[in-house]
C-alpha cells in the first residue's frame, strides 16, 4: 500500500545536515579539536604561507583561473536581453577594482573552505557625483555595484544558521575594539563554500587531507636543521671539577653550573657565538702549575656517518601534500616522469580548477545578479548569465585530427557559422562571420 504525502507535509523540514552544524561554529563536525574553529583558520593560513609546495600550488591556481576570460552571455537573441548583458558587463567594469581582482580574492575559498564578501551597492548618477555611494561611469539611475569587500576569514567568529532548516544567514565578524560584533546578513554578501558535507557552514578546505604530511614534513625539517647545525658545529660539552656537581655543592658552585649549562644550550656557530673560560689550571701534587685547566669546553663531533638519508622522506611529504591537491605533476621534474604520466596529472589538475571557477560563476550568477535583478526591479526573464571561458589552452593539432576524422565522415562544419566562429576563438584568431571571405586570386599564363 502506497502512503500519499500530503502538500503540507512535503513542504515542511525533518531533519539535519550536522549534528554540530547548527551552532554555526567553523568546522564545528571536525574531529580534530586543532583543526576546529578559529584554530582551524589559523592552521590552513600557516599551511598556505609557510610550505613551499602548497605556495606553489596556490599560487599557480590564481594565476591561471586570473587569466580565464569571464563573459556575460544574453539569455536570448533579443534586443531587450543583450541590454541587459550589457548591463551587467558595466556594473562588473564599473567597480572600485576589476573582476580578476575579486576572483583572486575569492579563490581564497579553497584554503579555508569559504570565503565572504560584502556587496556595497550605489546609484548609479554618473561620474561628476561627489559621493562614493553614487558616482559612476553611467547615469542611468539603476543600481550598480560599487565594490565586493573582502572580509577575511579570521575575522569570522561564527555563521548564523536557521536552527531547522540549517541555511545560513549571515555571519558575526569579530573585529576586535569596541564595535567587535559586525552582523553581516547573506543577503548583502557573496558567500562562497567548497562543499555543503554536514551542512557545515564553513566548508571543507582542499589542505585537510594534506594536514597529516604537513605536519611531519614541518618537525622532520626541524629536526634536520637542528641535526645539520650540531653535525656541522659539534655539541659543547664541558668539563668542570667534580665537587661542582655533587650533592654538597655551595649555591655559588650550583649557580655557575647552571649559567655554564645555559651557555652551551645558547652557543651557535656564528658571528655572535662564543664563550669565556678561567685560565686557571690544575696544579700537580707538588703545586706547581699543569695544562689541565679547570674548566674546560669543548665541540664533541659525530664519529661516524649518520645512516638515515632524510631526503627521501622529505620528498615522500612532498609529493603527499602535493597529490592530496592533485597538483603531482608540479614534482614530476625532481624524481624523472613520463610525458604521458605529466599530461594525465596535468589534465586531472585542469579538471578540478575548471569546477573551481565554475563555483565561483555560479555564485555571482545566483547571489549577485538575483539581488542585482531584485534591487532594480528589472524583468528576470531577461537576466542574462555570467560564464568562465577554457581554463586550459586546446591543443590544435588533437582539434584539426577531429576536423579531419568529421571530414571524412561527411560532416561539413563550414555552414555553420557560429562553430567556425568559436573555432578561430579558439585558435585565438580574429574572425567576423558578417564579413564575406575574399575569393582568392586567380592567375593565369597566356
Amino acid at each position: 500500500m502506497v502512503n500519499n504525502l500530503p502538500e503540507a507535509e512535503a513542504k515542511l523540514v525533518l531533519g539535519v545536515a550536522g549534528q554540530n552544524t547548527r551552532h554555526g561554529q567553523i568546522r564545528a563536525d571536525e574531529f580534530l579539536p586543532e583543526l576546529r574553529g578559529k584554530k582551524a583558520v589559523r592552521k590552513f593560513r600557516e599551511m598556505r604561507d609557510n610550505d613551499s609546495t602548497i605556495g606553489a600550488v596556490m599560487y599557480a591556481v590564481e594565476q591561471i583561473l586570473r587569466d580565464v576570460e569571464i563573459k556575460v552571455k544574453p539569455v536570448n537573441d533579443s534586443e531587450e536581453a543583450k541590454r541587459e548583458a550589457q548591463f551587467v558587463e558595466e556594473v562588473l567594469h564599473d567597480m572600485d577594482h576589476t573582476l580578476d581582482d575579486h576572483i583572486s580574492e575569492a579563490l581564497s575559498y579553497l584554503s579555508y573552505g569559504f570565503a565572504w564578501f560584502e556587496v556595497v551597492y550605489k546609484r548609479r548618477v554618473g561620474p561628476t557625483s561627489r559621493s562614493d555611494k553614487k558616482k559612476s561611469k553611467y547615469t542611468d539611475g539603476r543600481m550598480g555595484i560599487r565594490k565586493i569587500a573582502s572580509r577575511a576569514p579570521w575575522t569570522v567568529s561564527k555563521f548564523d544558521v536557521d536552527q531547522q532548516t540549517g541555511d545560513v544567514l549571515g555571519m558575526q565578524q569579530d573585529v576586535g575594539g569596541m564595535n567587535n560584533n559586525n552582523f553581516i546578513p547573506i543577503s548583502k554578501s557573496l558567500y562562497y563554500r567548497t562543499t555543503t558535507l554536514n551542512g557545515d557552514a564553513s566548508g571543507r578546505s582542499i589542505l585537510r587531507n594534506a594536514y597529516t604530511s604537513y605536519e611531519y614534513l614541518n618537525n622532520l625539517q626541524s629536526i634536520e636543521a637542528i641535526a645539520v647545525e650540531r653535525e656541522l658545529a659539534g655539541i659543547p660539552v664541558a668539563r668542570i671539577p667534580s665537587e661542582y656537581l655533587s650533592a654538597s655543592a655551595s649555591a655559588e658552585q650550583q649557580a655557575f653550573v647552571q649559567s655554564l649549562a645555559t651557555i652551551l644550550r645558547d652557543v651557535k656557530f656564528n658571528e655572535q657565538g662564543y664563550i669565556v673560560l678561567p685560565s686557571d689550571t690544575y696544579p700537580d701534587k707538588d703545586g706547581a702549575p699543569t695544562n689541565i685547566r679547570l674548566v674546560d669546553v669543548e665541540l664533541m663531533s659525530s664519529s661516524g656517518t649518520r645512516n638515515i638519508n632524510i631526503d627521501p622522506i622529505v620528498r615522500r611529504y612532498q609529493h603527499d601534500i602535493a597529490r592530496s591537491v592533485l597538483s603531482e605533476f608540479l614534482l614530476l621534474g625532481s624524481q624523472g616522469g613520463s610525458y604521458a604520466l605529466s599530461k594525465t596529472k596535468t589534465d586531472m589538475f585542469l579538471r578540478a580548477l575548471e569546477s573551481y571557477i565554475q563555483a565561483i560563476v555560479d555564485v555571482l550568477n545566483k547571489q549577485l545578479l538575483e539581488r542585482l535583478w531584485q534591487l532594480n526591479g528589472l524583468d528576470y526573464a531577461l537576466m542574462p548569465k555570467i560564464v568562465a571561458g577554457d581554463v586550459a589552452p586546446h591543443d590544435l593539432r588533437e582539434l584539426s585530427s577531429f576536423l579531419r576524422n568529421l571530414n571524412g565522415a561527411g560532416i561539413d562544419v563550414s555552414n555553420h557559422p557560429e562553430v567556425i566562429s568559436d573555432l578561430m576563438a579558439i585558435a585565438e584568431l580574429d574572425y567576423n562571420p558578417d564579413l564575406p571571405t575574399a575569393a582568392p586570386e586567380v592567375t593565369t599564363n597566356d
